[in-house]
């Protein structure tokens, strides 16, 4: 039983020429290769690239919002500066007028 496995693995063992077309079969596969990696070295450039732009239309779009809302928030703040110089003067008058009725 022995003998005959050692058999089996010299017989598998064996040197033995290669198939025909083989050396262009190994080449083609190395090309196919090659080409996937430069396929995939590209994508991942691609991928980078996407993600950079991504990141800086959201940054700019960011800033661009904060912008806004700081030029909103002066026009709020100077509006509201004019409500209460508006209240004042009124206030004042009335202050005025009551002033006057209590002295007669």
């Amino acid at each position: 039983m022995m003998d005959d496995f050692e058999k089996q693995l010299q017989a598998a063992l064996a040197k033995k020429d290669p198939s025909p077309f083989f050396e262009a079969r190994v080449l083609n596969a190395a090309k196919r290769q090659a080409k996937e990696h430069r396929a995939s070295s590209r994508m991942w450039w691609a991928s980078a690239l996407a993600a950079g732009l991504l990141l800086m239309s959201g940054s700019a779009w960011q800033y661009e919002k904060n912008r806004q809302e700081e030029i909103a928030g002066k026009d709020a703040k100077a509006r509201l500066e004019l409500a209460l110089k508006v209240t004042s003067v009124k206030l004042q008058k009335i202050s005025i007028k009551v002033e006057g009725i209590q002295q007669n």
